[in-house]
């Protein structure tokens, strides 16, 4: 998503639910679209550091899940108790690796359309689906 999208997207949303605009959610905003893997909240605790931001780990935690509300990111799993989220962009699938933690994405047109098929066989519309495959990678067998 571009940015200028995402920051019209997420003010929108903000003033929807009568929240405040701040320099701080925006900074944060900034810091998540940045992203360019699978991030932790305490990734972006680092990133405001880093960048001698003066934006409390408090304002952090409720501005990701503002950001989340907003439907610019998207709530992946839980690994020892930390969120993984990543920034919202075209469909794809998750492999997760229950050993390691790795996830891998992954788009297939043939089960797409397998889901479609199944979904018209039951008279369902689907709006959106995810998926989760758990398993363990090969790095993690090959140990």
């Amino acid at each position: 998503m571009k940015k200028k999208t995402a920051h019209e997207q997420f003010i929108a949303y903000l003033r929807s639910e009568g929240k405040n605009i701040t320099p701080e959610r925006l900074h944060i905003l900034d810091a998540v679209l940045n992203q360019k893997a699978h991030f932790k909240i305490d990734d972006m605790i680092e990133k405001m550091s880093c960048a001698k931001k003066r934006i409390s780990r408090a304002t952090v935690y409720r501005s990701i899940k503002t950001i989340e509300d907003a439907g610019l990111i998207r709530y992946i799993r839980s690994i020892n108790d930390e969120k993984i989220y990543e920034v919202q962009k075209e469909h794809h699938d998750h492999m997760i690796c229950e050993s390691c933690g790795k996830i891998f994405e992954f788009h297939d047109k043939d089960l797409e359309t397998l889901q479609d098929l199944i979904c018209e066989s039951h008279g369902f519309t689907p709006k959106r689906h995810i998926m989760k495959i758990f398993g363990v990678c090969e790095d993690c067998k090959n140990k």
